[in-house]
């Protein structure tokens, strides 16, 4: 699907759009007894906001030294005690992730002090090493970097774009990703950056049917994906994926790059750079991911809590490794929440938890342990949605059913689990487990060319979809882009295994 996509990125840090304090803040002397900038709130700073909060970067203002973050210091105050600063959108005490921005309360206590005493600059002596920010590549050298053939001009004022870039580079044999990295060129005005692999060559005749570099597409990069490499946001932290482990670049592929962008006032010119990193052998173990979903869902209108639930079982004699989880929803989206339940366990454990959903600041959480599960673990996945005029969001000021759709105004219940195959305690167990591939979820999408969407169990790479008798695909590849990504997800479960036919039902329930 367009939206549907490996998204091993986005760790976002945001901007405060508040604006400066109105309230007069005095300079305080080098003896106050209670929190200076000097001494405790610039390491506040610069341990969860300096990454978007430097001169240049996407946020309105520079929180690095004195004089420009005392005229905010009511606005700090009013961010942090509301939560919506440092944006970090999964709740405390389900899961541990890398890259997490969470105040304590003690820090949140500290800035609310330092901001009602008057904003007080502190005893220089007590000023920690400034942080360095640079625009070089942060993991070294790539393998290959790519870039847009000329640069993008983004107007000085207007709604947000998202404009995709096809890269100019196809890939001449199969290839395997261990590091991504980006390097947004116009920082100011880049909100956040999404990678997909396109294996046919759609994205080509997009981007030739839009003039200007590029082509523009809301949410989505406009074609069925065979692949993600994740992205970048503020605050993303590159890194290079566990040892054998890596994503695969199919040969013939080429790399469409979306570009967020939030115009701050002035023309600027953007050619953002993408780095990546490559294995010199091809690696067993390669980076994948399964979907938890519901496609045969309908909001009604006017509805405030709607709940929608979805679940996937681990095929039984199947363990993996859970290494992310991305939760997707779109506007109407107001709280989801994943967890998993054991094969003989009664209680579920929470693997991500976001109860105050934002479109705009979405992505991959990233375990900073790995998850073992095995096979028969349920994994269920619950969204709430809002779809009446109270929601600001709602982009039907007259609200009307909405169900499962590629499109922003459709919605989607969705949350992507990245993984590795456990291979050593599954082959332990043996791989002589019968399966039985069902597919028990299909949607139609007119619009699409058309394209089914479909969805089912113990689903295995290379299986032969029939339709009425008639194979519809017989590869990966072809199978990858007739259908949506989170199917080849499923198959690419049980790689070692032979193909097997089975048949959708001739009368299937379409949504």
């Amino acid at each position: 699907m367009k939206k549907l996509l490996l998204i091993a990125f986005l760790f976002a840090c945001g901007i405060l759009t508040l604006g400066p304090s109105l309230t007069k803040s005095t300079k305080g002397s080098s003896s106050t007894s209670g929190p200076t900038f000097n001494k405790e709130v610039v390491r506040i700073f610069q341990q969860n906001c300096q990454t978007c909060h430097h001169p240049g970067y996407i946020a309105p203002f520079s929180l690095m030294t004195y004089s420009e973050a005392k005229p905010y210091a009511e606005a700090v105050k009013t961010a942090v005690q509301s939560g919506s600063m440092p944006p970090w959108k999964a709740a405390e005490g389900c899961g541990s992730f890398n890259d997490e921005r969470i105040l304590t309360s003690a820090q949140i206590e500290t800035l609310s002090k330092w901001a009602d005493m008057g904003a007080p600059e502190g005893d220089t002596a007590d000023l920690p090493p400034p942080v360095i920010f640079n625009s070089s590549w942060g993991l070294g050298e790539p393998a290959l970097a790519l870039k847009s053939n000329e640069p993008y001009e983004l107007r000085a004022t207007g709604d947000d774009i998202y404009r995709c870039f096809v890269l100019p580079h196809v890939f001449e044999e199969d290839k395997y990703v261990t590091a991504v990295e980006v390097l947004p060129d116009a920082t100011e005005v880049v909100h956040h950056v999404l990678l997909f692999i396109d294996g046919k060559g759609t994205s080509v005749k997009l981007d030739e049917a839009d003039p200007g570099p590029g082509y523009t597409s809301f949410g989505g990069p406009g074609f069925a994906p065979t692949g993600g490499l994740g992205g970048w946001a503020p605050g993303n932290t590159p890194r290079f994926s566990p040892k054998g482990v890596g994503l695969k670049i199919p040969k013939g592929s080429r790399v469409v790059m979306q570009v967020h962008y939030h115009s701050n006032g002035k023309t600027t010119f953007d050619q953002t750079r993408v780095g990546l990193h490559f294995s010199d052998i091809p690696l067993e173990t390669e980076l994948r991911s399964f979907p938890v979903f519901n496609l045969g869902f309908a909001i009604p209108p006017g509805a405030k809590r709607h709940k929608v639930v979805g679940q996937y079982t681990i095929p039984t004699g199947v363990n993996v490794k859970v290494l992310g989880v991305s939760p997707h929803m779109h506007l109407l989206g107001q709280k989801i929440k994943v967890e998993y339940t054991l094969p003989n366990g009664k209680n579920p454990t929470c693997m991500v938890d976001i109860p105050k959903w934002d479109f705009k600041w979405q992505g991959t959480y990233s375990y900073k342990e790995p998850i073992s599960l095995p096979g028969g673990t349920k994994i269920k996945l619950t969204s709430i949605y809002d779809n009446s005029t109270n929601n600001p969001n709602n982009p039907n000021k007259t609200p009307k059913t909405v169900t499962w759709g590629e499109q922003t105004t459709d919605e989607m219940c969705l949350a992507f689990v990245s993984y590795i195959l456990d291979r050593k305690t599954t082959q332990a167990q043996g791989t002589t487990a019968t399966l039985e591939p069902m597919v028990d979820q299909i949607a139609l999408d007119p619009a699409a060319n058309p394209r089914i969407t479909m969805g089912g169990k113990d689903l295995i790479e290379q299986a032969n979809i029939r339709l009425m008798g008639s194979i519809l695909s017989s590869s990966p590849a072809e199978m990858y882009n007739w259908a949506p990504a989170y199917s080849k997800a499923q198959m690419n479960i049980l790689p070692w295994r032979s193909p097997k036919n089975f048949d959708i039902p001739q009368k299937p329930m379409c949504h």
